[in-house]
């Protein structure tokens, strides 16, 4: 039998599945795990034959009872591992269509652990609103953040944590860089005056924000127009430690603009074509700026 034919056996029935895993957490006869399944005493009979003749289970000696080899354990788990993937594929399908690759060394599993919000018609600032509540209105010790989008909104959330023993980190693609300084060039010079404060600008384009707020971290998903439409956040540990990873990855590979640089030059290149204008300002008002 081939594998695929092995799935489509295992995936056939549900009570297959039920049998599977019952076996997997104890040794019982077919008439026990007819009662335990909610099963006719033939199907459990006829499963557990079927399970023996694959390699996945075993007749006890003398106690009429059926166990799971280590083949059928590892069949069992494989098969609740692809489920719980599919489950998140599912569930958070619109976060990770636009995040690209930034979480492809996470644990898929990890999602369920995080709380997800995403935009819907009948809501659709619901992930602008959940990333306001984790920021908080308290002063922080501890903020970092990458973001691939110029915002009013992140601003001045910004503004309203960072104190005078705050940390503040931020990491931004040069577009993003050139954006501020022309169209918020008193937030940019702000931002250069406070000690704690460091920006960072990241030569590749980004695509996605991350935030570490004093342990919490947020992810971020955006569209091509720089709308934001989904999010997870959380402390689980596993988040936590992948976010710092990432953030000190996309860190590391970025530089640090001189005070200079934050000054405006006039774009003679941009006149007569508005284009680009017209594109912050619907990004702007569409993420509720």
């Amino acid at each position: 039998m081939s594998t695929r034919e092995a799935i489509a056996f295992l995936v056939g029935s549900e009570s297959r599945l039920e049998l599977l895993r019952t076996l997997r957490d104890r040794p019982s006869r077919p008439s026990e795990l007819a009662d335990e399944c909610s099963c006719a005493r033939e199907t459990a009979q006829r499963t557990v034959g079927a399970f023996v003749d694959r390699g996945w289970a075993r007749k006890e000696n003398g106690r009429g009872r059926y166990a799971l080899t280590a083949s059928g354990v590892l069949v069992a788990e494989g098969y609740e591992a692809f489920e719980a993937r599919v489950s998140v594929a599912d569930r958070f399908s619109v976060l990770l269509e636009n995040l690209g690759g930034v979480v492809s060394d996470l644990d898929p599993v990890v999602f369920d652990r995080l709380r997800g919000t995403t935009a819907t018609p009948d809501d659709p600032h619901a992930p602008i609103d959940r990333f306001l509540a984790v920021v908080g209105t308290e002063t922080v010790s501890e903020f970092r953040g990458v973001t691939p989008i110029v915002s009013r909104v992140f601003n001045e959330a910004a503004r309203r944590i960072i104190g005078q023993q705050s940390n503040v980190e931020l990491v931004i693609d040069e577009r993003v860089f050139e954006t501020s300084a022309s169209e918020y060039p008193d937030d940019l010079t702000r931002a250069y005056e406070l000690d704690q404060f460091d920006l960072f600008v990241c030569p590749e384009r980004l695509t996605f924000g991350l935030m570490l707020v004093d342990g919490h971290a947020y992810l971020a998903a955006y569209d091509d127009h720089g709308n934001l439409l989904a999010s997870v956040d959380g402390t689980d540990r596993e988040f936590v430690e992948w976010a710092e990873r990432t953030y000190r990855a996309y860190r590391t590979r970025s530089y640090e603009p001189t005070s200079d640089e934050t000054e405006a030059e006039p774009d003679d290149d941009r006149s007569g074509d508005d284009t680009d204008s017209e594109a912050d300002d619907d990004r702007a008002v569409q993420n509720g700026e």
